[in-house]
C-alpha cells in the first residue's frame, strides 16, 4: 500500500529584521470562538486559497492581508521543513514556513477582524534562557512558554522561533508557574 506524502494546507512568514536590533514579527490574534488560536501570538500566515499559485504565494498573500507588509521573493531567505500546528487538536494542520530577512522594520497596518497587535521581538532577549518557564496553559498540562506582555507565547510559534534561534532544549531549565 503507498502512502501519500504530507503536504501542507498552510503558510507562515518569519519575518526577520536586522535594525535595530535582531528581531522578529510576532503577532496578536484577534479573538473569535470558533478560532482555536483565538487572542494567541503567532507568525503572519493562514490557509492555503485554491487561487494561491503555491504555498509561498499563500504566505505572501496572508502577510500582505494581515499586516500590510508586501513581501517579495528576493526578500526568502529559507523554507523551513513543514510543522505540525495544532498538536493538541483533533486534526493538526501541516505548515509551510518561510524565513524572510529584512532590514529595517515596516510600517504595519494590521486587519483588525484578524490582528489585535503586533511586536518585533528581540531575538536577544528571547535567548536568555532564564525567561522561559514552564506555565499550565491548558488544565493539567504545562508547556514551555516565553511571557509577552499579558499572556505567553508557546506552542508552534514558540517551537519554531526556538527552532530558527538554534535554542537547544538541554540547555534551557524552564522555571515553572502556576499562572
Amino acid at each position: 500500500m503507498l502512502i501519500a506524502p504530507q503536504t501542507a494546507s498552510a503558510a507562515v512568514a518569519i519575518i526577520r529584521c536586522q535594525i535595530p536590533r535582531d528581531s522578529y514579527l510576532i503577532l496578536r490574534r484577534a479573538a473569535h470562538p470558533d478560532d482555536p488560536w483565538s487572542g494567541h501570538f503567532s507568525f503572519p500566515g493562514g490557509r492555503k486559497d485554491r487561487t494561491d499559485e503555491d504555498l509561498l504565494a499563500t504566505c505572501i498573500r496572508e502577510t500582505a492581508e494581515e499586516t500590510g507588509i508586501v513581501l517579495s521573493v528576493d526578500q526568502l531567505q529559507q523554507r523551513l521543513v513543514l510543522e505540525p500546528a495544532g498538536r493538541l487538536l483533533s486534526h493538526p494542520i501541516l505548515v509551510q514556513p518561510f524565513l524572510f530577512t529584512l532590514v529595517e522594520p515596516p510600517s504595519l497596518h494590521l486587519d483588525p477582524r484578524e490582528i489585535q497587535g503586533a511586536l518585533w521581538l528581540d531575538a536577544d532577549h528571547f535567548q536568555t534562557a532564564e525567561l522561559h518557564q514552564n506555565v499550565e496553559l491548558l488544565p493539567g498540562r504545562l508547556f514551555p512558554a516565553y511571557p509577552v506582555e499579558d499572556y505567553y507565547l508557546w506552542g508552534f510559534t514558540y517551537r519554531l522561533l526556538r527552532s530558527i534561534l538554534k535554542m537547544d532544549e538541554a540547555n534551557m531549565e524552564l522555571t515553572h508557574t502556576g499562572q
